[in-house]
């Protein structure tokens, strides 16, 4: 009963982190369109309905992405203690979703419609996989 136990726990830490990782590839994909639009015109004055609705998913996406990133790691956290990499990993990865949100904030403004504001989300976006993907792997590691 217990091996069976613990195989559902792993399957479970197996699919929520392949969710993760499917959400931030179509974030990625739905950022790309959103970007698009911002380096052909703004759509946000012109009112244009199918930019705006990509911005929206894209946020959507970004905020299930990172709810089950985090799901995961609480997770697999739950009963050991983090060891100092996987604790910074964690903490990068945090520092880093909070700046992408400040930069999409400052894109979505439409004020700061800067290319360099824009080339920064984009590196972060990056920035965040790494530790986020990163820290889900150290955890892992010893199940």
């Amino acid at each position: 009963m217990l091996r069976c136990a613990g195989r559902i726990a792993m399957r479970t830490h197996v699919s929520i982190i392949a969710v993760s990782g499917v959400l931030f590839l179509v974030t990625l994909l739905c950022g790309l369109g959103v970007s698009r639009n911002l380096a052909r015109n703004d759509p946000r004055p012109s009112g244009k309905p199918v930019a705006s609705a990509i911005a929206g998913v894209h946020k959507l996406f970004a905020i299930a992405t990172f709810i089950t990133a985090a799901i995961a790691i609480r997770r697999l956290h739950r009963g050991v203690q983090f060891s100092s990499m996987e604790l910074t990993a964690v903490i990068l990865a945090g520092l880093f979703f909070a700046l992408m949100v400040t930069t999409g904030a400052l894109l979505s403004l439409g004020r700061a419609r800067s290319d360099v504001i824009l080339a920064g989300h984009k590196v972060i976006s990056l920035l965040t996989a790494i530790p986020t993907f990163g820290a889900i792997f150290l955890l892992t590691r010893g199940k």
